[in-house]
């Protein structure tokens, strides 16, 4: 019997990568008192032009409930505000004032953290990751 080689499980490997980059965003989101998930969703909602939360759970591939979660905490902390959708069927969020000065705030971070990624991988090989996570997330 050949014995599978569980180093090259993709699944495996996805996870492991997405814990550390998580935990290295986390580091430097930390600073101004976010997550990365938070900084994720205050970008997304920053060009969410009126999608509902549905469709913006589906833009960040993100599961709705683990959304409407992390949008209520940034509700209260003060970040994103809700409102109904023109049709009643759904809501809508944006940023506030606090909410967009904070994520101005946080943009050099997360830039840094980018730009530490590209030079850990190497310029080719960043395009190359970045290209194929696009694609694997369409799975």
């Amino acid at each position: 019997m050949i014995e599978d080689d569980f180093s090259l499980c993709v699944l495996d490997n996805a996870r492991k990568a997405a814990r550390a980059v998580s935990r290295y965003y986390d580091r430097l989101a930390r600073q101004v008192g976010l997550t990365a998930g938070q900084f994720s969703v205050l970008a997304a909602v920053r060009r969410a032009c009126e999608e509902t939360t549905g469709e913006l759970a589906e833009r960040l591939s993100m599961d709705r409930t683990t959304l409407v979660r992390n949008v209520a905490l940034l509700e209260r902390k003060g970040l994103v505000v809700s409102s109904l959708s023109r049709n009643g069927k759904g809501k809508h969020y944006r940023l506030t004032e606090r909410g967009k000065e904070l994520l101005e705030e946080a943009l050099p971070l997360w830039r840094q953290a980018q730009e530490d990624v590209k030079r850990h991988l190497g310029e080719e090989d960043f395009s190359r990751t970045i290209n194929a996570l696009k694609r694997l997330s369409k799975l």
